[in-house]
């Protein structure tokens, strides 16, 4: 046994090493990649997970933990980096930011006291206009209260007091603190100045009793965080709202998307969709910015076939989409509409082009465009097998063999040719090698009980066969003699 599991490894690998090319890598989500960063405890947004998911470039961390300390074993150090095109500031925060309006924040950390100001210690390096900005928000009952920005720059290697003063004061106790720094002024230069470069220790409210149990000012205590993205995607957008998910059709991961909440250009609040694709959209362009990336695809004739369940928080839609480019130009687009479903729906999108193309773009959105109401945030869709019928997708191993009374396939052995019962009905048979590369699939739409396969040209051995009756998929072992 032992022998067999050997060989059958070492053939799936030879095979995977030497197998096709897809136009849709990794459609079942199978393959993500894990990136472990550190930050300060209680302040688990910080832009290093932005620099690992938003940008085309590689860029490294900036934010870390950094000695000497002004107090302490550790300080925090933020910084504004570049690579290529693109400048990202350091920040750390203790809520989301997504929204993108302090004005509008609420939540944080707990705590009920009214302070007059804020303090701390800081070194900074630029002396280029920008400055590093320290953003305190109150609020209560989920009711913002009073928003306070603080800047501070210039040239400082060693460490000098900030003492800023809360004007005008608070005029009620809160209930919650949002603490978050910045590592440039964005109010001035959105993607900050490159090389600014602040380090802060040491923070805590002035005229007050006791500071917040979770303020961790003196940034003593770090955690860490390990993140996953689907391998080959690219997530267009917001990042922390596409996650790997156990809930799959099929293997261990499919992935989750979900509608967060945004501002428009008027920073009014809007849904926005969480968008993962095979394209991207270069950063900073006008509003008819090209999407650019895909993968080799020249097929006019396919069908583009996936699983999905769907849960809108209101009227809204999730959409997938293909974008057909040839020579730099998209030449089609094709799309299926995605609603409500608690199980896991089958999709099949045909589609016949008017000329090849030489690339496609897949993408996936949690809502439709406009569907940007309030009322669908939250939504999420889960994604699964998405793979073109030309292209199906191959696995490192073999279908789950559960016992079923219900399903049977005779004679077996036999010649290739079989007949297949379910009693509830067939919608589709997928046949597989010993290796699991899928090599035989057909669809009844008709949905009988009984139907005939032929293999009969197919090698004498061992295949596996799935059937799907529309909502569950079982699976058998055949033996061609």
């Amino acid at each position: 046994m032992k022998k067999f599991l050997l060989l059958f490894s070492l053939a799936y690998f030879a095979f995977s090493a030497n197998g096709q090319t897809y136009s849709i890598p990794n459609g079942n989500f199978e393959t993500w990649n894990p990136v472990t960063y550190d930050f300060p405890l209680h302040y688990p947004y910080t832009s290093n997970y932005d620099l690992l998911y938003r940008y085309q470039t590689s860029m490294p961390s900036n934010v870390i933990k950094t000695t000497p300390a002004y107090h302490g074993s550790y300080a925090v150090q933020i910084k504004t980096v570049a690579s290529g095109a693109d400048t990202a500031i350091g920040y750390f925060i203790n809520t989301n930011p997504q929204n993108g309006n302090p004005d509008a924040w609420t939540g944080g950390i707990p705590f009920d006291q009214i302070p007059t100001g804020i303090t701390g210690y800081y070194k900074y390096n630029k002396a280029t206009g920008d400055s590093a900005t320290i953003f305190v928000v109150f609020s209560k009952g989920g009711v913002h209260l009073k928003t306070y920005m603080f800047n501070f720059g210039g040239v400082h290697s060693d460490y000098v007091q900030f003492n800023s003063v809360f004007n005008p004061p608070l005029s009620e106790a809160p209930d919650s603190v949002i603490f978050g720094v910045t590592s440039s002024n964005i109010m001035v230069k959105q993607n900050g100045v490159a090389g600014s470069i602040l380090t802060i220790d040491y923070v805590s409210f002035t005229g007050v009793v006791s500071q917040p149990d979770k303020m961790n000012g003196d940034f003593e205590a770090w955690d860490s965080q390990t993140s996953y993205t689907p391998a080959n995607w690219y997530i267009n957008g917001e990042s922390s709202v596409i996650s790997r998910t156990t809930d799959a059709k099929k293997g261990d991961y499919a992935v989750k998307l979900v509608t967060y909440l945004g501002t428009d250009q008027n920073n009014n609040p809007e849904a926005r969709a969480g968008q993962l694709a095979t394209g991207y959209y270069p950063k900073n362009c006008s509003n008819n910015c090209n999407e650019l990336g895909g993968n080799k695809y020249s097929q006019m004739n396919d069908v583009l076939t996936f699983w999905y369940k769907y849960y809108p928080s209101s009227d809204d839609s999730a959409i997938v989409f293909l974008n057909f480019k040839k020579n730099g130009n998209s030449v089609a687009w094709k799309s299926r509409t995605l609603h409500a479903s608690a199980d896991y729906q089958f999709v099949e999108m045909p589609f016949n082009l008017w000329q090849a193309p030489d690339t496609v773009i897949v993408n996936i959105q949690s809502s439709y465009w406009n569907d940007t109401l309030v009322s669908s945030v939250g939504s999420y869709l889960i994604i699964d097998e998405i793979q073109f019928k030309s292209q199906p997708i191959l696995y490192a191993g073999l279908p789950k063999m559960v016992p079923e009374n219900n399903l049977s396939i005779f004679p077996n052995p036999s010649d290739g040719k079989f007949k297949v019962r379910y009693e509830t009905g067939i919608k589709q048979v997928v046949v597989y090698n010993l290796i699991g590369k899928q090599v035989y699939s057909k669809d009844f739409p008709d949905q009988e009980k009984l139907n005939e396969i032929d293999l009969s040209k197919f090698q004498k051995g061992v295949y596996f066969i799935e059937v799907y009756d529309g909502t569950e998929i079982h699976a058998k072992k055949i033996v061609i003699q």
